[in-house]
């Protein structure tokens, strides 16, 4: 008599896993767009308001990381913050080569040029575009990642426009749309795709590569920013 031996749904907890953290990424960005606008109309708004959303994004994923044992987002995390520190030299040249970047309205602890809490800030911004990124490549394949793209030419100028009313930094003497330098969109644009790409070796959750990721990711930010200067960034 053979013996059939039963086995679970293969993936079936993947499946739970990726849906729960892809809600939860989601659900940092709608937290993002709600509480930049409304900090938009607070007078007092500075460096106070943008470390605290800060820590209420790390917050949620970090507790969701261990809630669910979600190797991938402790990943993901680590591939954020590695970018946020390398890109600080990125910031740098922003604020004392192309003097179009001030960060002085917000106040607070600097370092180099860069608030200290712009790290942070650009951990989350990698971890959101990165997985959201990893996600449409999986599901529409090269086109998701034009899509990435796309989202990152849209999404992050928001809060390049709000952060003159938040008090966290601004811009000047650059071709800009609105209070948005259009260097920062086409930036942003290839930076996205870019995160995007680099999610594919954090998705392996390999130390090594997830660090080289970061310091990929942190890195291009420059070519990224300074191609996109050149291009459109001057005065008209």
């Amino acid at each position: 008599m053979q013996v059939q031996i039963l086995h679970p749904p293969p993936h079936t907890e993947d499946r739970s896993l990726e849906r729960d953290r892809l809600v939860i990424v989601l659900a940092t960005i709608a937290i993002n767009i709600a509480a930049v606008a409304v900090f938009s109309f607070i007078p007092g708004s500075n460096w106070r308001t943008a470390i605290g959303l800060n820590v209420v994004d790390n917050s949620i994923l970090i507790t969701h990381a261990i809630r669910r044992r979600d190797r991938l987002m402790w990943h993901l995390l680590l591939f954020g913050m590695i970018v946020g520190i390398c890109e600080l030299s990125t910031d740098a040249w922003l604020v004392a080569r192309t003097g179009t970047l001030d960060y002085s309205p917000g106040g607070g602890v600097f370092i180099w040029r860069s608030p200290f809490w712009m790290p942070l800030a650009w951990e989350i911004v990698a971890v959101q575009f990165g997985y959201i990124g990893l996600r449409l490549f999986e599901r529409f394949g090269p086109a998701g990642i034009l899509m990435n793209g796309l989202l990152g030419a849209v999404n992050i100028p928001y809060y390049e426009e709000l952060a003159r009313l938040t008090h966290w930094w601004s811009y000047r003497d650059c071709a800009m749309l609105l209070h948005t330098p259009y260097y920062i969109i086409l930036g942003e644009f290839i930076i996205a795709i870019v995160l995007a790409l680099l999610a594919m070796q954090v998705r392996r959750m390999r130390g090594p590569r997830t660090l080289l990721a970061g310091v990929a990711g942190g890195l291009v930010t420059f070519p990224a920013y300074a191609g996109a200067f050149l291009a459109v960034g001057r005065m008209r």
